[in-house]
């Protein structure tokens, strides 16, 4: 057996170690980084190198440590290290997923989370999803729930293992059929989320010009005065930007063009403001200060107006929905409306959405001892005027998991989907941390229904928007106001956010998938 030495031609791959390296019809494939992939052609006398054209690798692609194997036209990769920056720390973390990378077609290698296969028994192709690490859903509150191109995006809040703040990340994909007693189409993005502070009661919002990005805002540290800004970009880096100050962030929303965000909170004891942030600069924002109330879950109308849904004052304990505060994005005024029909208990810790047919539905909430309200859903026609309560009592039946508070709620099609929070436990009458995903088919106005089969319909809003606009009892708050910029100091107190945008088209790279079983046993109707 003789060895020796061959020079290469073309253009070399950048001096590495740890690399794994595979052959494939004499040509010789390297990887990873710095140039993701090399390839070596073994077919001409001089083995001539060249680097083939390849998508964005995902975030948890290994750096090394990990194995590289042909199997016909797919190098699976499995294991080893990849690395992610925290703040300013950037370190190496164990993979433990598997990718893979499609080189059927010279010069253009694909990462891929599908093996295609001859079907034998209809000499036809087989598409077999990698699907090798189940997600388990945990159990967790304070949450934020993102709903995004047939996605809900989920991020946060307290589990039982983080009680300081997560920051995982995963998302529900509802553009396919699903069971909640079988597999759930959960894909985990949490290798992308490693640079996001771990926090809880954040706010969200989707937003920007083509509504394809996730805004987080949350405060972190009231000893440091500091906080943090983040973006996403090109599906692996991670930009910040720093603002000081000390705001409680109760609500975010997006205006219809997705060129500002409304963030409202507290600044101090009894004292609560409204930022306007524009998110085409990221550099100003207005504020309206001295709004003398706390208000409730708030609600982007089609005609542009942000209906808070309920109010407290300074003595009050619990959010009173007979009023309904109204800012309106169009020119930037405050107003209020009183409603009428029957007005659901007062509560804190609930969520409102808005349907289809033009109705917002609040869904659980707390009385002042804790305890689950005993009208679960209430509606609010906004289709007249004054806006009209309607509460629901036959809804039935409601199974025991099915959370009252620290809940998201998300409307997707006819479907009101529930996630995560708590629930009271039947026989110990103690709060207990839900680890399940609830549904409730809202298609038939005063005959709602848990269900737990989900089925895409997804349409865009069908009522007519004129009869909102025209609305004549809308009268005009007298709050006093004052402008700010974010980054100085607002009437003395300075802001402090996180802002987080995760932008769409950057998540939409090839993604290794993995399904979440969820128990069956936690839903009992």
């Amino acid at each position: 057996m003789e060895h020796g030495q061959i020079c290469t031609s073309g253009i070399e791959p950048s001096p590495r170690t740890s690399l794994t390296a595979v052959l494939r019809i004499n040509d010789i494939y390297l990887n990873p980084v710095p140039d993701q992939i090399s390839v070596l052609d073994a077919k001409v006398n001089h083995f001539t190198w060249f680097t083939p054209n390849i998508d964005s690798a995902p975030s948890t692609a290994p750096l090394n440590g990990h194995t590289a194997t042909l199997v016909g036209n797919y190098m699976i990769i499995a294991f080893g290290m990849n690395d992610f920056t925290v703040l300013t720390t950037r370190d190496l973390v164990y993979n433990n997923q598997i990718h893979m990378i499609d080189m059927s077609e010279k010069n253009n290698y694909k990462w891929v989370k599908t093996i295609r296969q001859r079907d034998a028994r209809t000499s036809g192709f087989r598409d077999f999803l990698l699907d090798l690490f189940p997600y388990t859903l945990v159990g967790r509150f304070g949450h934020t729930a993102s709903y995004m191109d047939n996605k809900i995006y989920f991020l946060g809040g307290i589990t039982k293992d983080n009680i300081r703040g997560a920051n995982d990340f995963f998302y529900l994909d509802v553009s396919i059929p699903f069971n909640l007693d079988s597999t759930l189409p959960i894909v985990d993005l949490s290798n992308d989320a490693h640079q996001v502070y771990p926090h809880f009661y954040g706010v969200s919002t989707v937003c920007g010009s083509n509504k394809d990005t996730i805004f987080l805002i949350f405060g972190v540290s009231k000893e440091s005065f500091s906080s943090f800004s983040y973006r996403f970009i090109n599906n692996k880096e991670w930009v910040q930007n720093t603002f000081g100050g000390i705001v409680k962030w109760s609500s975010a929303v997006c205006n219809n063009n997705g060129s500002y965000i409304y963030i409202y909170g507290s600044y101090d004891v009894n004292k609560y403001m409204m930022t306007i942030i524009d998110t085409t600069r990221w550099d100003s924002a207005s504020s309206d200060l001295n709004i003398p109330n706390y208000l409730g879950p708030p609600i982007l109308l089609p005609n542009g107006r942000i209906a808070y849904i309920g109010e407290r004052n300074i003595h009050d304990l619990l959010v009173n929905l007979r009023n309904i505060h109204m800012y309106d994005t169009n020119n930037g005024t405050w107003g209020n409306m009183s409603t009428s029909g029957i007005e659901p208990s007062p509560r804190n810790y609930h969520t409102t959405v808005l349907t289809q047919n033009g109705l917002i539905i609040i869904y659980g909430g707390a009385n002042n001892k804790g305890a689950p309200v005993a009208d679960l859903i209430s509606v609010l026609d906004i289709k007249v005027s004054p806006f009209t309560w309607s509460i629901l009592n036959d809804i039935d039946p409601v199974p025991r998991s099915a959370p009252y508070s620290g809940h998201t709620a998300t409307i997707v099609g006819n479907y009101m989907i529930i996630a995560f929070g708590f629930y009271l436990n039947a026989t110990s009458q103690l709060a207990v941390l839900n680890d399940q995903i609830h549904m409730i088919d809202v298609s038939e106005d005063n005959n709602y229904k848990f269900v737990k089969s989900f089925t895409p319909n997804i349409t865009k809003t069908a009522y007519p928007t004129e009869t909102l606009a025209t609305i004549p009892n809308i009268t005009k708050a007298a709050y006093p106001t004052k402008s700010a910029i974010i980054g100085g100091t607002t009437g003395g107190i300075a802001t402090i956010i996180i802002i987080v945008p995760v932008s769409y088209l950057l998540y939409r790279k090839k993604r290794t998938v993995i399904y979440a079983p969820q128990a069956k046993h936690a839903i009992n109707c």
